[in-house]
């Protein structure tokens, strides 16, 4: 066995895969290689604590393996990086704390993963490799459809995983995901540090590709969900909205003279205003936004969620303001102030009626600066409320079906695009 001869290899063939615009070429070129002689595979990818991911091979099985069989190889592993299946592995046994338990979830996300990977990639059910038979996970062992989310594989596979071959090995190694796990305090700050720095490569990487047009339809798709921008820049929209009011808005400064009052200071004896200078005023940046989920029935679950990522657009941008989320179908169901995301509530209450006033009513109790109302417009009549009742600013985000005739008179509004 040569060392030497094993690393050379695979910087090789990452070198062909490059050449030849292959996305997984470059994907791999930007990520640090190993090797691990304890891998009872050929490959598998490791998190780091640092939050990267290193790809480790075992010479023992690559020296065994053709060109064609290595390049399947580095495919799959691609597509365990692309999906974020360790980050997400990582978050379902980040809280728990009973070791079997424990160990059971891993070893089934083990199996999910590889089903929704071997799916997607022309590969055989089996190999042989020497004297070594690798078995290929895939769902036709458990009666499942193909082309299903990891997730989907871990709610339907059995507990008891015995239909694989007794002696087989399997095509990669995923022992790795959860090594170091041991090392780090917080799993789940780690599980955001490695989806972060795999998103950022798997852009990368897509943009290095000249021929887009040959990517599988599966890079395509998980590229477009990375790279998506937010339906409506919601921060700009508020933004414009408050600006003649931040320039305008001010507040008491304990530590600046107040100038109106300068001229009317008596001086004592000691050469002192009797009447103190302070408190002055200064700019006062920030102001309140409050969001109106619609949770009536006639919402979907994603038009909600969009709700939620406009806090997020929100909170991200502008340390100054003040977010409260609001969630209504006939009646106030829930209310929660958001400054960090770990405050977003995706729990979503309500799914009866549609009454949008009491939710207003609200905000212009709390003397919104501007309101955000994402709704479908399936409401109460808000044109016949009058306006002395109704908060300040108000943007209705709707859905593209959304109807406006009950609220165009008392609001912007803005249309969710498809």
């Amino acid at each position: 066995m040569d060392k030497q001869k094993s690393s050379e290899r695979i910087k090789e063939l990452i070198t062909q895969l490059i050449f030849q615009d292959n996305y997984w070429g470059y994907l791999f070129s930007k990520i640090n290689r190993k090797e691990d002689l304890t891998l009872q595979s050929l490959m598998g990818v490791s998190p780091e604590i640092d939050g990267t991911i290193t790809l480790l091979y075992n010479p023992l099985f690559i020296d065994l393996a053709d060109d064609e069989f290595l390049k399947i190889i580095i495919e799959h592993e691609g597509i365990h990086i692309l999906n974020n299946h360790i980050p997400r592995l990582l978050r379902i046994i980040s809280n728990e704390v009973n070791k079997e338990s424990k160990s059971k979830k891993i070893d089934k996300w083990n199996f999910a993963a590889d089903c929704a990977v071997n799916t997607l990639i022309n590969i055989k059910k089996s190999y042989v490799l020497g004297d070594d038979l690798f078995e290929i996970v895939h769902p036709d062992y458990y009666d499942l459809p193909h082309k299903k989310t990891a997730e989907f594989y871990y709610l339907n596979i059995p507990d008891s995983n015995d239909q694989k071959k007794s002696g087989s090995k399997d095509i990669d190694d995923h022992g790795s995901w959860t090594k170091n796990n041991s090392n780090v305090s917080d799993i789940g700050s780690l599980a955001s540090r490695l989806q972060q720095y795999t998103e950022s490569i798997l852009e990368e990487s897509f943009n290095n590709v000249l021929r887009k047009g040959n990517l599988p339809n599966y890079i395509v798709e998980k590229i477009d969900e990375i790279l998506k921008p937010p339906q409506i820049p919601y921060y700009q929209l508020i933004k414009k909205l408050v600006k003649g009011s931040r320039l305008s808005k001010q507040k008491r400064a304990y530590t600046r003279i107040n100038k109106k009052r300068v001229y009317t200071f008596f001086i004592g004896d000691k050469n002192l205003p009797m009447i103190s200078p302070f408190p002055g005023k200064t700019k006062d940046f920030s102001f309140n936004i409050t969001i109106i989920l619609d949770t009536s029935g006639s919402m979907s679950k994603e038009q909600i969620l969009e709700g939620l990522s406009g806090v997020k657009n929100i909170i991200e941008n502008d340390k100054y303001c003040k977010t409260i989320v609001i969630e209504c179908d006939v009646i106030i169901h829930k209310e929660y102030e958001v400054k960090r995301l770990k405050d977003i509530d995706f729990s979503i209450s309500g799914r009866g009626g549609t009454k949008i006033f009491p939710a207003l009513s609200r905000c212009k109790e709390l003397n919104t600066d501007v309101t955000l109302v994402f709704t479908d417009g399936e409401c109460d009549n808000i044109n016949e409320i009058n306006r002395t009742l109704l908060p300040k600013k108000i943007i209705y985000v709707l859905t593209k079906a959304g109807t406006s005739k009950v609220i165009d008179r008392t609001g912007y509004i803005v249309r969710l695009p498809e």
